[in-house]
């Protein structure tokens, strides 16, 4: 059956790289004659995507314009959360139509709010999504129990620009990094405090170096504290494109976060063949490690095991590193645009 054009609308909050590429990618292998409009608030200073190849078929559009989608008529809507009033009254005005998709990447935790949720759910979203759309395993759980019908669930949310990422030329370095923002919850501190403690008690690592990328309001005050350790260094936030670079001479990536729902960065790490640590907390995880195959998961509410899980990871012999990494990039393919694409185009394939 011939595929035909489709108008995708996407309501958003900041839009980052990864989901704007997802939708560049659907547009390129839809129909002739397919476009988007993406919908989003402005760009949060500390993340500052830059979009300058946008196609024609694509328009990103402020929130403070959203009028500006009143006279277009989609054939779905794709919307980030249901916490925006505007956005669900698009939705309400929609959703006896047209399929319309919530985003979904709280996991479940079986809390006394989150089963309230759940009674909650399905009279509070039954005019505003026809379908969740998870992220992955920890957050299936909760669409069910927000009585979403297995058929009206739709898997793997988030998905990385994996090309971009790929390690295309051979070489190793023992490099640990760290990409995100510079806040408490992410917890940059902690591998900072564990790295710099590693180095003066084994002598044996201090061949090891660390790279901080991003931004955030801790930045200026960890660099202070650790710019005298010649094995660590810092970067601003850098675009996904100049990214890569410091991916591919690095080995080992690492995510201390207290909680981090999923974190797209760790599909992008295990695209370019690094070894994972990462917390118990992290939803990527559910997907793209397997614990001692290409790294490790710590325990998130204990530091001495964070510890330990880092000294096992530099203590690794060079060639097993590499072998761990190898093993990251196939892992990186469990979701990919072509999956990304097909699971957003099923909502159009008629099922009940």
């Amino acid at each position: 059956m011939k595929e035909k054009s489709q108008c995708y609308l996407f309501l958003y909050s900041r839009l980052p790289d990864y989901f704007f590429r997802c939708v560049q990618y659907l547009l390129q292998t839809s129909a002739g004659g397919s476009e988007a409009r993406i919908v989003c608030y402005p760009q949060d200073s500390n993340a500052p995507y830059q979009y300058e190849d946008a196609p024609g078929a694509i328009s990103i559009i402020e929130k403070k314009n959203l009028a500006a989608i009143n006279n277009w008529e989609p054939d779905v809507i794709y919307m980030a959360g249901w916490g925006d009033k505007e956005y669900n009254q698009v939705a309400a005005k929609w959703i006896n139509r047209i399929p319309v998709i919530i985003g979904m990447d709280n996991p479940w935790k079986g809390t006394a709010k989150q089963r309230l949720a759940g009674l909650i759910a399905p009279f509070y979203l039954k005019n505003k999504a026809t379908h969740l759309w998870v992220a992955g395993y920890p957050q299936y759980e909760y669409a069910r129990r927000m009585g979403f019908p297995a058929n009206r669930i739709i898997h793997d949310l988030y998905c990385a620009d994996t090309a971009k990422f790929r390690k295309l030329l051979p070489g190793f370095r023992k490099r640990i990094v760290f990409v995100g923002r510079m806040v408490e919850y992410k917890r940059p501190g902690w591998l900072l405090e564990a790295f710099t403690e590693l180095l003066a008690n084994y002598p044996e690592l201090q061949d090891w170096e660390l790279l901080m990328i991003g931004n955030g309001p801790l930045q200026q005050a960890l660099q202070n504290k650790y710019t005298g350790v010649k094995q660590v260094s810092f970067l601003s936030f850098v675009q996904p494109a100049e990214l890569v670079q410091y991916y591919h001479h690095s080995s080992v990536f690492c995510m201390p976060s207290l909680y981090e729902h999923w974190g797209v960065v760790v599909q992008e790490a295990a695209a370019a063949e690094l070894a994972l640590l990462l917390s118990d907390t992290c939803g990527a995880a559910s997907t793209f490690l397997i614990n001692g195959f290409n790294g490790f998961v710590f325990d998130s509410d204990n530091k001495n095991n964070f510890r330990q899980k880092l000294y096992t990871l530099m203590k690794v012999e060079p060639a097993e590193l590499q072998k761990m990494g190898k093993r990251s990039a196939a892992l990186s393919e469990r979701i990919t645009h072509d999956t990304w694409c097909g699971n957003l185009k099923s909502v159009l394939n008629g099922e009940s």
